[in-house]
């Protein structure tokens, strides 16, 4: 099981839901967010969306894949995608734990 974290640009989140909704990806956290970032300007805060999905192994690939493609327009936006390793789920409502729980 992975935890995706994408920082994705606020005018490219419903494209990157619609995609992953068609890779029947359909749980996930949206989190409104800040970037902060030194340029040669100066700092610079911008406004994000942060997505949290937790997929099992076998979906990993095609769900970083699929983002990474939703995003592509927006590469010179920032965007950020890290993948983390969940050593347990649980479904709280079920009380189901390990891959069935996501």
């Amino acid at each position: 099981m992975k935890l995706i974290i994408a920082d994705v640009p606020p005018p490219r989140l419903e494209a990157v839901r619609q995609a992953l909704a068609e890779l029947q990806v359909t749980r996930m956290s949206i989190a409104d967010a800040h970037g902060y970032a030194m340029a040669e300007s100066g700092e610079r805060i911008t406004r994000r969306v942060v997505l949290e999905i937790a997929v099992n192994d076998d979906f990993l690939e095609r769900t970083v894949a699929t983002i990474s493609a939703a995003l592509e327009p927006a590469v010179a936006a920032g965007g950020g995608l890290f993948v983390l390793p969940i050593d347990e789920s649980v479904q709280l409502y079920r009380g189901v734990r390990g891959p069935e729980a996501v």
